[in-house]
């Protein structure tokens, strides 16, 4: 069992690299360089304004392996993220904001996106312990991920 505890390590290390190819403070998912700002919570669209100053797009999750990599340190971490997705454009059809493409992928657990109030339009890791995707008022402040490719 010990042996493949250590594989596994070793393969989650060489996949999350957390320096080569980023910047300083980045971290490293397969070609992608991934920032948690946790020190300046947000507004949504201040969120995407600052990734786009620096070079990045918040956050679009593409598969259930990003995903993954994206709970992990968001636990880690403990708050919630902003990320790209919106359906401000029009109700019910998400769409990531920088690409405008709609979503391939998703993770939204059973009762949601729930749109509550009329008033939800922009995606967030919603915190706790399982950290799932949620629907919530863009005017939110939040942390937030930005993200770039290497």
């Amino acid at each position: 069992m010990k042996r493949y505890q250590c594989l596994w390590l070793l393969m989650i290390n060489e996949i999350w690299n957390v320096s080569a190819g980023c910047p300083d403070h980045w971290m490293r998912f397969s070609n992608k360089c991934y920032l948690f700002v946790t020190r300046y919570p947000l507004e949504w669209i201040d969120a995407m304004t600052f990734c786009k100053t620096n070079g990045a797009k918040l956050a679009e999750v593409k598969s259930s392996s990003e995903n993954y990599f994206l709970q992990h340190e968001a636990r880690r971490l403990k708050g919630s993220f902003w990320l790209g997705g919106s359906d401000i454009i029009m109700e019910g059809v998400w769409k990531w904001m920088d690409s405008n493409k709609r979503f391939y992928y998703s993770a939204w657990p059973r009762g949601q996106p729930d749109n509550y109030r009329g008033r939800e339009h922009c995606l967030h890791f919603f915190g706790g312990y399982h950290y799932v995707w949620n629907d919530t008022e863009c005017n939110r402040r939040s942390n937030f991920i930005c993200e770039k490719a290497i």
